[in-house]
């Protein structure tokens, strides 16, 4: 991506930020900037300087209040992006979506349009005990497997190193068709109804279960706590309450910058974008 399609994917992704969370604040939903975004908080006072997207986490009851609230409070040039809504659409988290922003991703084996995104993950509960816990997630890492081995062309990234075994088993699948025996609508009821076993609010522990980290997102709930405020580019965002202990158990040492050839941003291509106020049409 050249350094002005990355400024102006930051530009029209910070804009629906504020506006993703503005709704959220005006419902009292309780939403935490995770993942690589957190980060971003921290080391960078905003995005890493190579990276474009935004996770926002929201502890499953406010998830699914947030959802419930855009879907039956439609707003023109904007919408949800889940797998009610989108048959293409094989994950439990959703998108908020700037539907007058068009963008061409190129991170799985096919292209395919989309529209500047905000990811929208929820955090559910886990058992507090060890061993309990431990299945849970077992269960659910094996149910999103199988629905990757379904939709291998558009959910497994082609870009991504990977370790000998898993680039095997995906060579293989894919060689054999294997995802064609895999009904995936079902393993995706039963992901969601998995996850949803247990309460953020009530249990110890708690993670992004559909993250890209797996286990490692698996952390007590007191990380996340009560959100508390730090500046994302200038605009007040919430971050975890305990936010080092949080981004070590994701990322280790966080604060030191990844080899040069690591920081890559995503392949995607801005066919189209929203006219922000105060600025000219960028298309």
């Amino acid at each position: 991506m050249s350094e002005h399609g990355l400024t102006q994917t930051q530009t029209l992704t910070l804009d629906l930020l504020k506006h993703t969370i503005g709704i959220c604040d005006s419902q009292g939903i309780r939403y935490y900037v995770g993942g690589g975004a957190c980060i971003g908080v921290v080391r960078h006072g905003g995005f890493i300087p190579w990276d474009d997207d935004v996770d926002l986490s929201l502890p499953r009851e406010d998830f699914d209040r947030f959802v419930a609230y855009v879907k039956s409070h439609p707003e023109e040039g904007y919408a949800i992006c889940d797998r009610y809504s989108d048959p293409n659409w094989h994950f439990c988290m959703c998108q908020y979506v700037d539907m007058e922003s068009e963008i061409e991703i190129d991170l799985a084996a096919e292209k395919r349009n989309a529209h500047i995104w905000i990811d929208i993950f929820p955090l559910d509960g886990l058992p507090d005990s060890g061993f309990a816990r431990w299945m849970q997630v077992k269960h659910i890492l094996y149910l999103r497997y199988l629905i990757q081995l379904a939709n291998i062309k558009t959910q497994v990234d082609a870009h991504r190193k990977r370790p000998l075994a898993e680039r095997v088993v995906l060579g293989v699948s894919e060689a054999l068709h294997i995802g064609d025996h895999i009904d995936s609508e079902k393993d995706i009821d039963r992901l969601d109804a998995t996850c949803k076993m247990y309460s953020f609010y009530q249990q110890m522990y708690c993670g992004n279960m559909l993250g890209r980290y797996r286990e490692k997102e698996v952390v007590p709930t007191a990380y996340f706590g009560e959100p508390k405020k730090a500046l994302f580019e200038g605009f007040p965002v919430n971050i975890p309450e305990r936010t080092d202990e949080y981004l070590t158990a994701l990322y280790g040492d966080y604060m030191t910058l990844p080899p040069v050839e690591q920081r890559v941003a995503h392949n995607v291509k801005v066919l189209k974008a929203r006219t922000l106020t105060g600025e000219g049409s960028e298309q």
